[in-house]
């Protein structure tokens, strides 16, 4: 019998919804608030500006806007993950970014993960590279390219 490869994700959620990430494209993992960002002229309205993390200057995502989502529930859990990009072609612009979530959940190891649901106007699906259960929750998972603006 073969051995299964399980692959470990953070569990975050943003605007009520369960997300995951695959730790292999997470950096570091830090804590965030509205006075850490720098506006930035120019963005489009899914980035709330710049952070500076790790002495870098990297854009912040806000995931509930940028999943159509509304708003970030900014309570005392708020986090920026710090994900590098490695798509040759945002990489002209920046090699990182930071995605600003309402909290951390954990982490769950995975041995598949199912297609995204299909697409309609009002999904974040074009966002999600596939779905996973994990102790009874749906969770929708992203890579930072999805993120990126292209």
């Amino acid at each position: 019998m073969a051995d299964v490869e399980l692959r470990s994700y953070m569990l975050f959620k943003t605007a009520g919804v369960d997300f995951a990430c695959d730790f292999d494209s997470i950096i570091r993992i830090d804590a965030a608030s509205s006075a850490d960002i720098t506006p930035a002229p120019s963005f489009p309205d899914y980035m709330s500006g710049t952070v500076v993390l790790d002495g870098e200057v990297v854009p912040v995502v806000d995931t509930a806007k940028r999943f159509g989502l509304g708003s970030l529930q900014k309570g005392s859990h708020s986090c920026f993950i710090l994900a590098r990009l490695e798509d040759s072609e945002l990489k002209k612009s920046y090699d990182k970014l930071a995605a600003w979530v309402d909290e951390i959940n954990g982490s769950a190891k995975v041995s598949s993960i199912s297609p995204p649901p299909a697409l309609n106007d009002e999904s974040f699906s074009e966002y999600v590279a596939g779905t996973f259960l994990y102790e009874d929750r749906t969770y929708y998972v992203i890579t930072p390219e999805k993120l990126a603006w292209k």
